[in-house]
């Protein structure tokens, strides 16, 4: 049996991707921390990393802290709100950034995405020697990006393991979110679900210096 114990994985988790694909498609939420541990497998985990966005009511730190205690970091932005009562959160650049400046600590690239505009980020990685981990609910997933992946994790072919069903709350499948919706109900479910405990993460030494926002918890 081939022995992957030695490649050094990131896994870079698109929050606000992964929650809106769960609540549009199945009505339900997401076990971040099954995401991390089913993409890792018997490999080495060097960074976990979920990013998102925080608001001015705060009442999203309830998930910021489920996610913490796993032991997955969190980097948030501000939500930006315009005039017109759009609302925008997207960290494409952002992980872009961070996932390029890491590559030299990483043998494997998981990216928590069905966002196509993480293709070029793909090739690069690939072309880089890595390997190009893609992880999604196929349904929401571009096929680009699919095709780009080196391994693909389709979620739907195990939603026991990925979702977290909530029974308050049911929306009907397939409806487009609101422009205006933010994580109105975040995933406080997280915090009672059995404890997740991640594999601990490479020694610091082994880790790049970080430049971007961490929650403070």
């Amino acid at each position: 049996m081939l022995d992957l114990s030695h490649r050094r994985v990131g896994v870079f988790i698109d929050v606000q991707n992964m929650y809106y694909s769960a609540r549009n498609i199945y009505g339900s939420k997401v076990n971040f921390g099954n995401i991390v541990l089913k993409t890792l497998g018997d490999q080495r985990l060097v960074r976990a990393i979920a990013y998102t966005v925080s608001t001015k009511t705060g009442e999203e730190l309830p998930f910021f802290e489920a996610l913490h205690k796993m032991g997955i970091e969190v980097n948030t932005k501000e939500l930006l709100e315009y005039d017109s009562g759009h609302k925008k959160g997207d960290w494409d650049v952002g992980i872009t950034v961070d996932i390029i400046r890491m590559l030299d600590m990483l043998d494997v690239v998981v990216i928590v995405s069905g966002d196509g505009d993480y293709v070029p980020l793909g090739e690069y990685v690939k072309n880089r020697g890595r390997i190009f981990h893609v992880a999604s609910f196929r349904e929401s997933t571009s096929s680009k990006l699919v095709e780009c992946a080196d391994v693909y994790t389709n979620f739907s072919d195990d939603l026991p393991s990925f979702l977290i069903n909530d029974p308050k709350y049911r929306p009907t499948p397939n409806t487009k979110s609101s422009a205006v919706d933010t994580f109105d109900d975040v995933i406080a479910e997280q915090q009672q679900k059995e404890h997740v405990e991640l594999p601990k993460p490479a020694p610091k030494s082994d880790q790049p210096r970080r430049r971007g926002r961490k929650t403070n918890l």
